[in-house]
C-alpha cells in the first residue's frame, strides 16, 4: 500500500502526473525531451512499492530504444512514496539535465544508476 493507494492506484496517479508533466508515449512507453536527451519513465509496481524506471537515451547512440527505460544506456530505479509528488520531485530532476555535461556532472543524483560503457565515453567526451 502506497500511502492512501493501492499499488496500481498509484501506478496510474503516476501515470496520470507523469503525462500531465509532459511526459508522450512512444513506443508504448512515456518519454520527454530536455535538451539533447530523452528520458523514459516506465512507473512500476515492485514488492508493493511504487518505482519509476527512469533510462537516459541520447540519439548519438543509436539504436532508439524500443523496450522503454531497460532498453537505454542509463538506467536507474527511482523509488517514488507518494505518485503525485515523488513524480514531480523526478521530473523537476530530470528537466535540469538535458546534455551529456550536465549528465555526467548530475550522476551522482540518480543513486545507483547503471551506465553502459558508450554512454561513459560520450560523457567522459572521448
Amino acid at each position: 500500500m502506497i500511502g492512501s493507494q493501492s499499488g496500481p492506484q498509484a501506478r496510474a496517479a503516476a501515470v496520470k502526473q507523469l503525462k500531465a508533466r509532459g511526459a508522450k508515449p512512444r513506443r508504448g512507453h512515456l518519454r520527454f525531451a530536455v535538451g539533447d536527451l530523452f528520458w523514459y519513465v516506465d512507473p512500476r509496481l515492485s514488492g508493493g512499492s511504487l518505482v519509476i524506471e527512469v533510462g537516459c537515451w541520447t540519439p548519438e547512440l543509436p539504436p532508439e530504444p524500443d523496450g522503454g527505460a531497460v532498453d537505454c544506456p542509463l538506467l536507474v530505479d527511482h523509488p517514488v512514496a507518494d505518485p503525485v509528488a515523488g513524480v514531480d520531485r523526478l521530473v523537476d530532476l530530470l528537466s535540469a539535465i538535458g546534455d551529456l555535461a550536465t549528465l555526467g556532472d548530475r550522476l551522482a543524483d540518480l543513486p545507483g544508476a547503471l551506465v553502459d560503457k558508450s554512454l561513459r565515453e560520450l560523457i567522459a567526451g572521448g
